[in-house]
């Protein structure tokens, strides 16, 4: 595989299994494997028209919306380095890492709410990124140049940013794939944060790498996970405390 992500695009744009797929779903919505391919195209042609070539730091809000998730997929496939943002951290811990990262630009579905809260311009994520119709660009090759920023939880001191490359990625998604068994033809189902490495680069990044479908759930309901892992779901992600309210759940009335 020499692209990071198999978006199921790559030999056939226009195949029928791309155009009905569902990669990912959030809530009631959902993006097939081609409009993430057309997604990563248009992002690409958005921040470099705004003067952010690839390669560029770039820091994404971590919002519960599908705009998010489409918006860390297309942004890592279509070059960019990414700094993952929790909306809900400290001015303390987010002056820190957007001095640290030092990103360029920032982008949010929801630009409003995280409005004046750094020194940077944020741009806002819509749902046109997936209506875009112009040629599809190609996804970034397994590189050693840097996908990823995650910071710590600063538990001793400050945030320390971790970067990731892209090859760094890869490697450790192709080794869970084989001893798994993970294939393109799994649904992924978590309610983890995409600022993690658990919800963003196994759960998110993941079902991508193998060309597989992802439903994320922003909040963890115990009752819509649950209907969620009843249908077609065959991989669940967790931490131990959702697991036990689960259990609970499913002894209660």
């Amino acid at each position: 595989m020499t692209s990071l992500f198999s978006l199921g695009v790559e030999a056939e744009p226009r195949s029928p299994r791309a155009e009905s797929r569902g990669a990912i779903t959030v809530g009631a919505e959902h993006v097939t494997a081609l409009e993430l391919a057309h997604a990563t195209a248009a992002l690409c042609e958005r921040l470099t028209g705004a003067g952010f070539p690839p390669g560029s730091r770039i820091a994404v809000w971590t919002q519960g919306s599908l705009e998010t998730a489409v918006a860390l997929v297309a942004g890592a496939a279509a070059g960019y380095v990414l700094v993952p943002i929790d909306p809900k951290l400290g001015p303390l811990e987010l002056d820190h890492i957007v001095k640290d990262a030092a990103p360029l630009v920032a982008l949010a579905a929801d630009p409003t709410a995280v409005a004046g809260r750094i020194p940077i311009e944020t741009l806002p994520l819509t749902a046109a990124l997936r209506r875009h119709a112009g040629p599809l660009a190609p996804t970034r090759e397994v590189d050693d140049e840097p996908l990823l920023i995650l910071y710590t939880s600063g538990t001793t001191g400050l945030p320390k940013g971790a970067v990731l490359t892209a090859r760094n990625v890869a490697f450790n998604l192709d080794a869970l794939a084989r001893a798994w068994r993970w294939t393109s033809a799994d649904t992924v189902v978590h309610a983890l944060p995409l600022f993690h490495v658990h919800g963003l680069v196994l759960g998110l990044f993941g079902s991508m790498r193998v060309g597989g479908a992802l439903h994320w759930f922003p909040r963890f309901v115990p009752r819509e996970v649950a209907d969620a892992l009843r249908v077609g779901t065959t991989v669940f992600f967790a931490v131990p405390t959702m697991y036990h309210r689960l259990s609970e759940a499913a002894e209660g009335p």
